[in-house]
């Protein structure tokens, strides 16, 4: 199982479902969640073979812009 975490421009709740529209085209997403009260509004995405291109592409194309974060 992989875990991809990404910064995000949401910042209320009424994003969720244009996250969760593009989310559902993505192929080995198991679950995904999103923390409003971290100050990078942080997306987390958990499921096998995922592409965090793909899932840029997908988030950006339903208006919400995300950037990919590295775990040290």
């Amino acid at each position: 199982m992989e875990k991809l975490i990404f910064e995000t421009n949401v910042q209320c709740s009424s994003l969720f479902e244009r996250i969760h529209t593009a989310v559902r085209k993505v192929k080995g997403i198991s679950k995904w969640q999103i923390d409003l009260d971290s100050a990078y509004r942080l997306l987390t995405v958990e499921g096998k073979a995922l592409d965090y291109r793909e899932i840029i592409s997908l988030l950006s194309i339903e208006g919400v812009e995300a950037c990919r974060l590295y775990e040290e």
